[in-house]
């Protein structure tokens, strides 16, 4: 997969850690105790297979995720390159994670969150609506009193750049979690809290460009919308971004790719031609009924507008102001709001698609979205 990554991205790898930064970051984390949240998942896993080479003398590692075959799947990795006695996995979806006392009983240092509902047709149906809801900004805040956790010194979760000026509702999830990140962070100065916003993430699981991989090789019918571009950041430039915002020099910030190193958008219809090129298949666009054939791979074309989705997604809202954080880098101040934790128990006992859109509606004044919100109709049945 990273050979087919490379021919499409290229082989340069952005937002490497300089050898000040990365003795910074061994210093930060001797004998530390470390909580992972999601990660098993795509960047959460390269994040620590990257982290673990860094040879870190930390106490105790604690792996939380969900999904059971991703996370004995990231133990063999990690188990090929090095058997680690101190290394914990447990699998457990974050509701029923009792976050509070884990904390507290294990002495946890830091803090680092990559769990996330991701999809915006997730939002499509009330139920999916109101677990996203729970899984992006309110579980993963369940830690108690901050007073009380003495040994807990850094937290950090991952963002979107959707939650920049956003028309979905999953934007909107990751832009209050960076609220309640910024709310932390006045509340307790002394503790560093930091955030990224990534641009899309190459063949992360459940993506466009790693479903359109797994269509090529079973030679399914691919779909894609149309005239829709995005900027593209490969796995290992991710887990760079996110061991850059542990730096101390992030504390307070979200940190974005700035337009240098972001460079141009690409056309989603045109990587996914690419895909099939590098795969040895020829693409062709759909104009009738789909037929398999040995080497042609068929694409179909969305021309309806998905709910949510952006022709272009940006990094920051018109509003924000960005600082140089190094070359590449932007950071964006944490925002906050504390009119939020009024309205988070509102949301979560939200009874119907109605009610939560206007909760939804009173924590932006971006009327795109306020617009979107009321175009979208939530399933409520099963």
């Amino acid at each position: 997969m990273m050979g087919l990554e490379n021919k499409i991205f290229g082989d340069d790898v952005r937002y490497t850690l300089n050898n000040k930064e990365c003795v910074e970051i061994r210093k930060d984390f001797v004998n530390s105790k470390i909580l992972i949240l999601g990660g098993s998942g795509s960047i959460g896993s390269v994040f620590l297979l990257k982290f673990l080479k860094m040879n870190i003398s930390f106490k105790n590692i604690y792996i939380v995720d969900k999904d059971e075959n991703a996370t004995t799947e990231l133990m063999r990795k990690i188990n090929n390159f090095k058997v680690f006695k101190n290394i914990n996995y447990i699998c457990s979806d974050i509701g029923l994670f009792n976050l509070k006392n884990f904390i507290k009983t294990y002495k946890i240092s830091h803090y680092l969150n990559f769990a996330a509902l991701k999809h915006v047709r997730s939002e499509e149906n009330f139920f999916s609506t109101k677990y996203m809801l729970n899984t992006n900004f309110i579980y993963p805040f369940r830690t108690g009193n901050i007073n009380n956790l003495t040994y807990l010194k850094k937290v950090f979760f991952i963002s979107t750049d959707k939650s920049s000026d956003s028309l979905s509702i999953m934007g909107i999830t990751k832009r209050i979690m960076e609220i309640k990140l910024g709310n932390l962070k006045k509340r307790f100065p002394k503790l560093k809290v930091s955030s990224v916003r990534f641009a899309n993430v190459s063949f992360t699981n459940g993506s466009l460009l790693q479903s359109a991989y797994d269509k090529v090789l079973k030679n399914e019918l691919i779909g894609v919308p149309n005239n829709i571009y995005r900027y593209f950041i490969k796995k290992e430039e991710a887990a760079n971004l996110c061991l850059k915002s542990l730096l101390n020099s992030a504390d307070g910030y979200v940190l974005i790719p700035n337009k240098k190193s972001m460079k141009y958008a690409y056309s989603l219809l045109e990587i996914i031609k690419k895909i099939i090129i590098y795969m040895n298949f020829k693409p062709k666009i759909l104009d009738g009924f789909f037929k398999k054939n040995s080497r042609d791979r068929f694409i179909k074309v969305i021309k309806r507008k998905i709910q949510g989705q952006k022709k272009l997604e940006t990094f920051k809202d018109k509003n924000e102001k960005e600082t140089v954080f190094d070359d590449n880098i932007n950071k964006i101040q944490l925002p906050s709001n504390r009119s939020i934790q009024k309205l988070e128990g509102k949301l979560i006992n939200a009874k119907d698609e109605k009610h939560l859109r206007n909760l939804l509606k009173k924590i932006t004044n971006n009327k795109n979205f306020h617009r979107s919100i009321n175009r979208l109709k939530l399933k409520d049945s099963i």
